[in-house]
């Protein structure tokens, strides 16, 4: 039977990993509802942006953008965490990154060091990067990683573009999405008979630069706040572990003190036996 000291020495290891578990689900949660508050703010703006380009891309094919092109290279942005302990999380995105598009027709755009990292083991070609991603992300950084994107599109070396991430659903809930940005997805219009002013040809180009940079930055909020939420779970999760094992630690030692007390007072009364 373990002793009593290896005992002790086992529950205290265990119960500074739980103080540890506690403290990072707590940054976490306070982490989550800021991203949760930055999510609510973008989301209505994106859903403007890209309706509008959709129904402009079913009017007008004046920008790349909104051009059809024969299946080639892939661009694969695949946004994950820098850090783990967040449970399934990343290994979920990567996984939906491998069945969107192999590594032999598609190149990696990464986005957090998980995704570096883990693109590179799979075979992909890392032909950009935004990493470190930091715990909020900046509009900038994320701005600037999307115009690269954009001007290699045009460029022609990526013939489509699609965003692996994580979307947020609530609560600590997140569903992995492939979401195919360029081309633009043309969406039926009641434009068709409409005057614009200036002309789509002149929009387009500033609003298609926007649509994409929206995308990009929403798909990495989005991203963001599912990592938090994982990192809740996860940190949840260990840290009721914890307590659970050291409940049965605790049980333990009063066993193995049981045990000590009864052997010795036997010990005494066999003494007192011996001698009488």
């Amino acid at each position: 039977m373990i002793s009593t000291r290896d005992i002790k020495s086992k529950t205290r290891a265990v119960r500074n990993i739980e103080q540890i578990c506690r403290a990072m689900k707590t940054v976490a949660s306070i982490r989550l509802r800021r991203a949760e508050q930055r999510l609510t703010q973008a989301r209505p703006y994106r859903r403007r942006i890209v309706d509008l380009a959709r129904r402009l891309a079913a009017v007008s094919q004046d920008h790349p953008y909104v051009r059809g092109r024969p299946e080639g290279k892939v661009g694969l942005v695949v946004v994950t965490s820098d850090r783990g302990l967040c449970g399934a999380y990343n290994a979920g995105v990567i996984r939906r990154a491998l069945a969107a598009a192999k590594p032999e027709k598609a190149v990696a755009i990464a986005v957090g060091r998980k995704s570096q990292a883990q693109m590179r083991r799979l075979g992909y070609e890392v032909v950009d990067r935004l990493v470190p991603l930091g715990g909020e992300p900046e509009a900038a950084e994320i701005s600037a990683l999307a115009d690269r994107l954009g001007a290699s599109y045009q460029a022609g070396e990526l013939d489509r573009v699609v965003v692996v991430y994580a979307q947020f659903l609530g609560g600590t809930r997140s569903e992995v999405q492939a979401e195919v940005v360029l081309p633009v997805a043309a969406r039926e219009s009641p434009l068709a008979e409409a005057i614009f002013e200036p002309a789509p040809s002149e929009m387009l180009p500033g609003l298609m630069s926007r649509y994409l940079r929206t995308e990009v930055t929403a798909a990495v909020l989005e991203a963001s706040t599912s990592e938090h939420a994982a990192r809740v779970a996860a940190m949840t999760a260990a840290t009721d572990n914890a307590e659970d094992m050291i409940r049965e630690l605790t049980l333990q030692y009063n066993k193995a003190r049981q045990a000590a007390i009864t052997k010795e007072l036997t010990e005494i009364v066999s003494a007192a036996e011996a001698t009488a």
